[in-house]
Parts: C-alpha cells; sequence; structure tokens
C-alpha cells in the first residue's frame, strides 16, 4: 500500500475506535414523518439531517471542495456544520471565508456555491459535514483532491452528499491486486453514543469476521479497512452494517458511511452503500 495516502485513512479520533465482538440486532430506522414521531417516542433522537458528507478532509496533501445548488424556484438558505472525531465542532480554513466550523448563506433560484478548504496546512483534519436548507432543495457533493510533491498532477474523486442515513446497509470492498479500500463513517446522534454492528464476507458470502465500531454523539472515523481488519488482506466482499444505540441495543441508530478505494500507484475512486432491506 502506498503510505503517502495513509493520512486521509487514519482515524479522526481515539474515541471512535473499532474492537472485535458481536452486535446486537437492531430495529431498523426510517425518516418518514410517521416513523419520525414513532422513533421520538422510541427516545431516538436524531438531528434534522437533510444531506450528510461522511468525510471532509484538509491539509497534508489534501483538500475537500463542495459544490452546493439550489434546485428550486425561490432562494434557499443553507447551513453547512462540520464535526471532528469526538463529536465536537471542526474548525477549517475555508477559501475567501476564513476559519469556520459553520459556513451558511443564501442561495438564489438554480444557483450554485463553491465552499473550498484551503488545503494548504501541513497537518491533517478531518471530520464530517452536515447539510440543513430551509426548504430542503439545496444539495451538493464534494470534490477529494489529493496534491503531492513532485508528481505533475492531482488525483480527484467526487463525492455526493447523502441524502439520508440509514440504520442497516453494505459497502462493497477491494484488498486485492494492489487496491485498498478505506471507508469513514459517522453518527447523527445528538444525544447517545452509537455502535456499529459489523459483519465482513467474501466474495462467496463466506462470513470472515465480525466487529463493533463505537462512535460518540455526533463521532466520526476514517480507517483501511485491511489496517482494521485484517481479515479483509488481499480479499474482496462485502461489509455489512447494522447500527444501534449503545446503551440500549433494541434503539435503531443513525449512521452515513463512504468509500474509498484506492490504487497502489495512487489513482482513487468513491465508493457507496446500498441500503438493507
Amino acid at each position: 500500500m502506498n503510505h503517502l495516502l495513509l493520512p486521509i485513512l487514519l482515524l479522526a479520533a481515539a474515541a471512535a475506535s473499532a474492537q472485535t465482538g458481536g452486535g446486537t440486532e437492531p430495529v431498523r430506522a426510517s425518516f418518514g414523518p410517521a416513523d419520525q414521531q414513532a422513533g421520538r417516542e422510541a427516545g431516538q433522537v436524531f438531528l434534522p439531517v437533510t444531506d450528510v458528507l461522511p468525510h471532509v478532509a484538509d491539509g497534508n496533501y489534501w483538500k475537500t471542495t463542495i459544490t452546493l445548488h439550489n434546485n428550486s424556484p425561490t432562494a434557499d438558505n443553507y447551513t453547512l456544520t462540520f464535526y471532528q472525531g469526538d463529536g465536537s465542532p471542526l474548525e477549517l480554513d475555508f477559501v475567501g471565508r476564513g476559519v469556520r466550523s459553520v459556513v451558511d448563506g443564501s442561495i438564489p433560484t438554480w444557483g450554485t456555491v463553491v465552499i473550498e478548504t484551503q488545503g494548504t496546512s501541513d497537518s491533517l483534519k478531518a471530520g464530517w459535514a452536515r447539510l440543513e436548507s430551509d426548504g430542503g432543495y439545496v444539495k451538493g457533493y464534494a470534490i477529494f483532491r489529493q496534491r503531492l510533491p513532485g508528481r505533475p498532477f492531482d488525483f480527484e474523486a467526487v463525492v455526493p452528499m447523502s441524502a439520508s442515513t440509514e440504520s442497516s446497509y453494505v459497502l462493497a470492498f477491494d484488498n486485492t491486486q494492489g487496491f485498498t479500500t478505506s471507508l469513514a463513517i459517522c453518527s447523527t446522534d445528538k444525544y447517545y453514543q452509537t455502535a456499529v454492528a459489523v459483519t465482513i464476507y467474501d466474495e462467496a458470502g463466506v462470513e470472515l469476521s465480525q466487529h463493533t465500531i463505537e462512535l460518540p454523539k455526533l463521532g466520526h472515523a476514517a480507517f483501511a479497512t485491511d489496517v482494521q481488519w485484517p481479515s479483509t488482506i488481499n480479499k474482496r466482499g462485502t461489509i455489512r452494517f447494522r447500527t444501534y444505540r449503545a446503551s440500549n441495543p433494541s434503539v435503531s441508530g443513525s449512521t452515513s458511511v463512504l468509500g474509498l478505494r484506492f490504487n497502489w500507484t495512487g489513482p482513487f475512486t468513491s465508493t457507496h452503500t446500498i441500503e438493507e432491506y
């Protein structure tokens, strides 16, 4: 593996550690109005999420550019909030905006706004972002860019912001022939610690291992799958995620996951989850 790629793969916070173990099957969450009310009655507390970007990286050869578009016939106000691994505000240095953990404003009808980190710091900052808008019409995507000294060109990958968060989903991984799949995961629960039961399968559907990821409130973690879970070394297959409240496994949680597949020569691309029914 090209160790120049490791900064984006590291855990963003020690509190969001992964440890071997099983998980209790959680109740599946959904996010329609009736389901939200039922969730409140069951004690579920999530942020009023419009869109989620599970990973943001800036510094140490990385920068993130976020493009937001107002897909409506009227102007819409937006708020983009950034969190670090322990759930506290993540302050980033933005081009033309200065250092801040919240970027907000108004986008005119069919308008677009571009928000980009400086990408010039020697140290890496990583976390995730939550997008809200008054009318819910603002949507967006991010571009991760890596620029290494001495390399004549940059590598980039486009990542759409997730329209929702889920409690149960799968992600394909490929750690064969010099490829490495990394992932980032964030929790949108504002008040409770989240646990994620992870089951890993090979291409034939044979179970390789089970693990548990624990995330603090609004927490985030990012790592290379072959480093965090040795059972995935020289394998490809799928990773199944089942999210629940750490203190009460009968209550489902809400998380969002992003995968990045790296080639040992440098290029990388994004991979995305599939909802489990």
